[in-house]
């Protein structure tokens, strides 16, 4: 399903450096204020991080935390992806990130979640509109995500986002086929 690709980190240091731009004045007339409310969706720890996308296919963007996704627009309705374990508190969670995406090119986004460094790299397959209500396939995708911020973006200009991580020690990034989707590691 991925391949795991090195790359020389002083290339993505130098590339990400910022051309000079000329400033202009932001007056105060220009300020926008964005309000918002706060939804607490669960009182439970289950994950360092959330991710918002549409699971369920009603175009409607659903949010991921953990084992845990709930149904936008109102998040009232939980579903688990696998089981939910409470994680303590004073410590860190086995699940750090997740993403939602397409993996398998078949129209249900499904989640690629990453636990804690040097743990592997799961994406679970969206069963679909018969079977959202039941706990999802896990799939291994990568045996190692050995940093603390890995980030999920395309970064080879594809179109199709990587998981740029480092894995054994070496910074890289796991780039996925759909062709292969959920069939043997690279």
């Amino acid at each position: 399903m991925c391949r795991f690709l090195l790359f020389a980190i002083t290339g993505i240091a130098t590339s990400a450096i910022p051309q000079a731009v000329d400033a202009q004045p932001i007056h105060e007339h220009n300020h926008v204020l964005d309000l918002f409310e706060r939804q607490q969706l669960s009182d439970v720890y289950f994950s360092e991080g959330a991710s918002a996308g549409d699971l369920n296919g009603d175009g409607v963007a659903d949010v991921v935390c953990g084992p845990q996704w709930f149904a936008g627009p109102d998040f009232a309705k939980t579903y688990e992806i696998y089981p939910a374990v409470p994680q303590n508190r004073n410590g860190y969670a086995d699940n750090f990130f997740s993403w939602i995406y397409d993996f398998d090119g078949n129209g249900d986004n499904d989640v690629l979640t990453v636990g804690f460094p040097g743990k592997p790299g799961y994406v679970y397959r969206n069963p679909g509109a018969d079977n959202r209500e039941g706990l999802w396939e896990r799939f291994e995708i990568l045996d190692s995500v050995a940093n603390e911020s890995p980030q999920f973006t395309d970064v080879t200009g594809d179109g199709v986002p990587e998981l740029i991580c480092t894995r054994h020690g070496h910074y890289g990034y796991a780039k996925f086929d759909a062709a292969s989707a959920f069939g043997d590691v690279r």
